[in-house]
């Protein structure tokens, strides 16, 4: 699945996205899938790592589908990720409808260039229930592990 919704993201960005942003965008969908579903659509297992939610397997499946599907550019300190040749296109994909329109939701919410608008996603994933916990008492070298059931608490909580 992870290297499905790589796919969805860059795909339906049309390429305008950065390895920050879709790392992000990975995680949100997690997150908003165990909110609502109570099961993660990845294997990751999500680490608090260098300020943000993070999991080397990410950086595995890009190094892997790089060239081919995906294409990895270093603009200077920025990594976008565009379509490579062998990108097919979102429907090909064949997602449920629901996973699609959580996707278009998160990828319609946080997608776009400038500095507001990276600022805007970064506020808003460190402000998530699983950052919130570790954040403020790790070090940003540390990796340590990210509960999204935090997200699903806070949720029935607010819900009574």
């Amino acid at each position: 699945m992870l290297e499905t919704l790589i796919k969805y993201f860059v795909y339906a960005t049309k390429g305008y996205i950065t390895k920050t942003q879709l790392i992000k965008f990975l995680y949100l969908a997690d997150l908003y899938a165990v909110k609502w579903t109570e099961k993660q659509l990845t294997d990751l297992d999500w680490r608090y790592y260098r300020y943000g939610p993070w999991n080397e397997d990410i950086d595995a499946a890009l190094n892997q589908m790089n060239g081919k599907e995906i294409l990895q550019e270093s603009q200077g300190e920025t990594i976008f990720v565009r379509r490579g040749e062998g990108a097919g296109s979102v429907d090909n994909l064949e997602l449920p409808l629901g996973l699609k329109l959580m996707l278009d939701n998160i990828r319609r919410e946080w997608a776009g260039s400038g500095e507001d608008k990276l600022k805007q996603l970064l506020e808003y994933v460190y402000s998530t229930a699983p950052m919130l916990e570790v954040k403020d008492s790790h070090k940003s070298e540390e990796q340590v592990r990210l509960n999204l059931y935090k997200e699903r608490e806070k949720l029935m909580s607010e819900l009574g």
